[in-house]
């Protein structure tokens, strides 16, 4: 399974969300496996509702961020 079908996996990327090649080989090629699970695990740990509040700032909101 590669890095972004295990973040996917773990609803930390939407699986239709539109990312461009060079971001597909970013996430599958820089992340290390550690990298990956602190990220799983995180988001794991913080829940799904602080992952996926709404967010607003002064340019207007963003749906499902997460800080890290």
């Amino acid at each position: 399974m590669t890095n972004l079908e295990r973040l996917q996996q773990a609803g930390l990327i939407e699986a239709d969300h539109p990312l461009s090649a060079d971001e597909v080989k970013k996430v599958n090629e820089s992340l290390t496996e550690a990298e990956v699970e602190a990220l799983i695990s995180a988001r794991t740990k913080l829940g799904v509702e602080f992952a996926t509040r709404e967010v607003h700032t002064a340019q207007g909101h963003r749906m499902g961020t997460m800080i890290l």
